[in-house]
């Protein structure tokens, strides 16, 4: 090469090496979990999910799609990957933000990344710093005033709950789990509206979250996105960063009892689930109505006299997938018990065809000389139970093949023989929360680990493996022609509403 063009080579080795430092973000490009996040909080703009969470375990990018998803905001698009609605026009008026975090993942981690990705200061191109860092007395910057005219405040969860009141925010970036009443105040300093941002790796105190979730998830007043670590991976991920060997090795040092959450990205508190193949975007669809033509309906009862009374039904179709399409949580006599599933299955317009029943139903109590459960409500609802399993273990086996499902190169490969309809809540949660028993105290670590599952919250789940065992069918509706258009009305309505959710999206 000739002195000029080396001269100009290194010229351009220098400017990318100053792009890189000062302009950063220009060039940041987000794994494909990530890229689903950042889509999830921009493409909607002004409409967009209130409360976003990036749910994943330690490696996937949270902290630089969030300090990323602050730089898209405060200093306007800077790369293809945000070039969404709330970016391109932020939609609220007051420049005020505000990070919340441990005070160690706040020094050692997020100012870090901010300072990172935030544009730097070049008197060539731009006049001035374009931010500028205030401690207020702390250990860590507790505030960044920005060229572009915000002001971001970082608060850590350790402050006072009087401190999170009073000041209005447009958004709000959650790095890691916090509190639960300190999580309340912030989300009401959105009162001239605001858009939240929470990255987190669900370890064991973020049991609230969870519940909080499953309650607010319905794609605009909460939405997720979740991650293991292998999304993050060079071989296995997409735009991932890291090697496979070293995840590997991150993982086999990882004690069990926090794999799931530092390697998969579940919530800790869920250590041990039994049915681990259950995914709320795979099984959970939304409630249709089920006609007597199309759906042959079971049911399955726990009763308990110290409890409330769980039951459950579930219907079959003409291609014998399963749906669990209801649920009764009755406190009260028996008597009232039966009244309120004879009314539920006749505005259901249910054709039950068979009734499986906790066999201790029938169960005689020696101190009275009352008939059992189990044959009063026979003698209620005039018709038989028939006893369920009491096999625990073939019932865990039962549901997880209904579970099963397999996906390649994001297309179906199995889909799986059971779902749920999002009417269900009190199932779906206690199927999630059903975990093995754990040894505990001195010696724990030494002892096998138990071959049970915890029981507590487990009615429903019970009730699921009993309808799993029994292998329910699609039974034909013989009908006489009176009933006809009735009927044929109902089974037009269902057909309408039933297409999607032979194919869930959760690609």
């Amino acid at each position: 090469m000739s002195r000029e063009e080396l001269e100009e080579t290194a010229e351009m080795l220098d400017e990318l090496e100053r792009r890189d430092e000062n302009e950063a973000a220009k060039f940041f490009e987000p794994n494909g979990k990530a890229a689903e996040f950042v889509k999830m909080v921009g493409e909607k703009g002004e409409e967009h999910p209130f409360v976003n969470m990036f749910i994943g375990a330690n490696g996937v990018g949270k902290s630089a799609v969030g300090a990323n998803i602050i730089t898209n905001i405060v200093y306007g698009v800077q790369n293809k990957w945000f070039d969404y609605p709330l970016f391109q026009n932020f939609p609220y008026q007051n420049k005020r933000g505000r990070i919340i975090s441990d005070p160690t993942t706040l020094k050692e981690k997020t100012i870090p990344e901010l300072k990172k990705w935030f544009p730097k200061g070049d008197a060539s191109r731009i006049p001035e710093a374009s931010f500028e860092e205030r401690k207020g007395g702390k250990a860590y910057t507790q505030k960044f005033i920005t060229n572009t005219g915000w002001e971001i405040d970082l608060m850590s969860t350790e402050q006072d709950l009087k401190e999170f009141e009073s000041v209005d925010l447009s958004w709000v970036w959650i790095d890691e789990p916090m509190p639960h009443d300190r999580f309340n105040a912030t989300i009401f300093r959105g009162r001239a509206g605001m858009v939240v941002f929470w990255t987190l790796t669900p370890l064991f105190h973020a049991g609230w979250i969870k519940d909080w979730l499953d309650e607010h998830s319905d794609g605009k007043y909460a939405d997720s996105v979740e991650a293991e670590i292998e999304d993050n991976c060079i071989r296995h991920g997409e735009r991932g960063l890291l090697k496979h060997r070293d995840i590997e090795r991150m993982a086999a040092a990882v004690p069990e009892d926090e794999q799931e959450a530092r390697v998969f990205g579940r919530f800790g508190h869920l250590v041990g689930r039994v049915h681990k193949k259950f995914k709320r975007k795979v099984h959970v669809v939304k409630a249709f109505t089920v006609n007597e033509k199309d759906f042959a309906v079971y049911k399955a009862l726990d009763p308990h006299p110290r409890t409330a009374d769980h039951a459950l039904y579930l219907a079959v179709d003409r291609q014998n997938q399963w749906f669990v399409c209801g649920e009764i949580i009755s406190e009260g006599t028996t008597k009232e018990f039966a009244m309120r599933m004879r009314e539920y299955e006749k505005n259901a317009h249910f054709r039950l065809e068979g009734r499986l029943i906790d066999p201790s139903a029938y169960n005689n109590d020696r101190h009275n000389d009352e008939a059992s459960v189990g044959l009063r409500l026979e003698e209620y609802e005039a018709g038989q139970y028939i006893r369920g399993s009491k096999d625990l273990h073939s019932g865990i086996k039962a549901l997880d093949d209904a579970l099963d499902y397999t996906i390649q190169n994001g297309e179906w490969i199995r889909r799986p023989k059971i779902l749920f309809m999002d009417n269900c809540p009190v199932a779906i949660k206690q199927l999630e929360e059903y975990v093995w028993q754990n040894w505990v105290g001195r010696g724990a670590d030494e002892k096998e680990p138990k071959a049970k599952p915890r029981d507590k919250d487990d009615h429903q789940v019970e009730n699921l493996h009993r309808l799993c065992e029994s292998r329910p069918i699609f039974i034909p509706f013989k009908i006489g022609r009176n009933a006809d258009v009735e009927i044929n009305r109902r089974a037009e309505e269902t057909e309408k509403l039933l297409d999607p959710y032979y194919s869930p999206n959760i690609l």
